[in-house]
């Protein structure tokens, strides 16, 4: 369990997954995946507190990638990540089996530009 700890950072790393609530279930789902550690399957339940349009995210595109990646992939947990530092990520990702996802900055980037030009238009919508 306290390696499982230490580690958990460096998987964010190797999978790009932000560190946000919803970059964290992915990670964790992907982690159940690849460890069957229990606490980390437990944590799925926390796709309740997503937002719907971060939930309907998480059902098609984060969940199919971590389940497949977390199958599919070298067990993370024996990987002594202190000596591979000095690696390209993607060499490494590569390595052990790792698919990159999609990228969820970008998605939360175009999601927000997209939100605040639909407020921009109602607004303008309003004054005419």
């Amino acid at each position: 369990m306290q390696r499982y700890r230490e580690c958990h950072d460096f998987y964010h790393a190797i999978t790009g997954l932000p560190v946000v609530v919803e970059g964290e279930i992915a990670l964790k789902t992907f982690e159940f995946a690849n460890t069957l550690l229990p606490m980390t399957g437990l944590s799925m339940f926390a796709v309740m507190r997503l937002k719907p349009e971060e939930q309907e995210r998480f059902w098609k595109l984060h969940l199919p990638w971590a389940v497949r990646n977390g199958l599919a992939s070298k067990a993370v947990i024996n990987v002594y990540w202190e000596e591979q530092l000095e690696r390209d990520v993607d060499e490494l990702r590569k390595e052990l089996g790792i698919e990159k996802p999609v990228d969820l900055r970008e998605i939360r980037k175009i999601m927000r530009r997209q939100k605040k030009m639909a407020e921009e238009a109602a607004k303008t919508k309003k004054r005419y």
